[in-house]
């Protein structure tokens, strides 16, 4: 059967008190004890949804080869410790490990390779170093996996009609207001698109980035020689909540996206599968003062 199943997820922000974190971690304090980081609401919250996502991608391989692609920020890094609740670089690397092992130990998934792309300095710790420690205890737990790190990826699905994915952290932002929601990540693929034509290649089927925790797809015709060309973006979700910091970058959202995206591919892109959740992040109140 010429099917492969491709995971994009992105924004795990390991380290942080509202970052994924799986609850079978387990760390060494300063007196030598081993210890399990308690999980706050909100990450119980996000493991639960995750584990949840991961069982629909299981159901909709069936069995099928799946492919892993975390698109950066695997780890929170210490540039905004204010909430942190792994203090230590190792101790972040050992939580994204584990958030990771889930896809490798999963019993009905069959996965034949993982490739993680680095994500924004600030949580990587320059040039990507977290995802690069990741991969390598990876590749040393799991031998039988090809596992990957890479800054920026155009993967070729050869057995696909050599349709491609272009990977990486940065891209576009999602929207400045509600109706322009996507209209700057058109413009961008289109940009893309034709880059690539007057580099004398086809576009990539699909570009896939991630950043800014919310998920937005956009799709683009490109005519050219007679020939009418059609990629897709997707923006992803995140696996993390919202501090400080990010009110003031998304300036006041009041919800945030959480999941992941199956590319089902079967002779070419087949279906897009957004497994995903919004999330109201506000506080309501109503008073009878």
């Amino acid at each position: 059967m010429n099917r492969i199943i491709v995971v994009l997820e992105a924004d795990l922000h390991a380290g942080h008190k509202l970052g994924l974190c799986d609850p079978e971690t387990v760390l060494r304090d300063e007196n030598n004890e081993l210890y399990r980081p308690a999980q706050t609401k909100t990450q119980e919250y996000l493991w639960a949804l995750r584990n949840e996502h991961i069982d629909q991608v299981a159901d909709l391989a069936d069995g099928c080869p799946v492919l892993i692609c975390p698109l950066g920020d695997l780890t929170h890094g210490t540039k905004y410790p204010l909430h942190l609740c792994a203090q230590l670089v190792a101790d972040q690397v050992m939580i994204a490990v584990n958030n990771e092992q889930v896809w490798y130990k999963h019993p009905r998934i069959n996965l034949v390779g993982m490739r993680i792309v680095t994500g924004t300095e600030a949580h990587t710790l320059g040039g990507g170093s977290t995802e690069v420690l990741v991969t390598r205890q990876l590749q040393q737990l799991f031998p039988d996996v090809n596992t990957q790190v890479l800054y920026h990826l155009k993967l070729v699905l050869e057995k696909q009609n050599g349709e491609s994915i272009d990977m990486a952290h940065h891209g576009p932002f999602p929207g400045s207001r509600n109706w322009l929601k996507g209209s700057t990540p058109a413009y961008y693929l289109r940009s893309a698109m034709m880059d690539e034509l007057d580099d004398g290649y086809d576009p990539p089927r699909v570009y896939a980035r991630a950043h800014y925790h919310t998920y937005c797809p956009a799709t683009v015709h490109v005519q050219r020689g007679g020939k009418d060309y059609v990629s897709d973006l997707i923006i992803l979700p995140s696996y993390t909540g919202i501090d400080d910091h990010g009110r003031r970058a998304t300036r006041s959202q009041y919800k945030i996206d959480h999941g992941m995206v199956a590319l089902e591919f079967e002779n070419g892109l087949r279906a897009t599968h957004p497994f995903w959740k919004e999330l109201a992040v506000r506080t309501t109140e109503v008073f009878d003062g």
